[in-house]
């Protein structure tokens, strides 16, 4: 018997990244520093930081283009609604182990190892854990926890120390 399951704990709040700049803003900072304006105005006119007005402009320089460029690194394995797809499928049955998620996405065509299963989990607040081993009362167990302390209620405390 399974006795593993999923529980949802509090994530920490990380720091907000800044969201990057339209394409159509980036094409008007181009063409105002083409007709010639300085950094500063092109900044004032369009509120935006100086400094990303120079980073964009000193970009096209190097690139020849505005574009966001190829980042480094491997791609990740999941998509993102593949990750929140997993996270509701742990979510409805949560005694689904991680071999069990890494078979089924093996299934839909995904290989992932048990650590990336983990991960993603662990991200959207999702710890592992045993439930107990201690079998839960009885009926009779309870019957007979009642009894003994009405029996034993008009003991004196001398009889306790025994």
């Amino acid at each position: 018997v399974n006795r593993a399951h999923w529980i949802q704990t509090p994530t920490n709040a990380t720091m907000g990244k800044s969201k990057e700049l339209s394409m159509d803003l980036k094409k008007r900072i181009i063409d105002l520093n083409k007709s010639g304006k300085s950094l500063g105005a092109i900044s004032k006119q369009l509120q935006v930081p100086r400094a990303t007005v120079q980073t964009i402009v000193c970009k096209y320089k190097v690139h020849g283009t505005v574009s966001s460029l190829p980042r480094s690194g491997r791609k990740r394995k999941l998509s993102p609604a593949a990750e929140r797809k997993l996270v509701r499928r742990v979510k409805s049955e949560p005694r689904i182990t991680k071999k069990q998620i890494c078979q089924e996405l093996e299934a839909a065509g995904t290989q992932v190892s048990l650590s990336t299963v983990k991960r993603v989990l662990h991200l959207h607040g999702l710890r592992g854990c045993r439930a107990r081993r201690k079998p839960l009362l009885q009926k009779r167990h309870l019957k007979a926890r009642l009894k003994f302390a009405a029996d034993h209620m008009d003991k004196d405390k001398t009889f306790w120390r025994k």
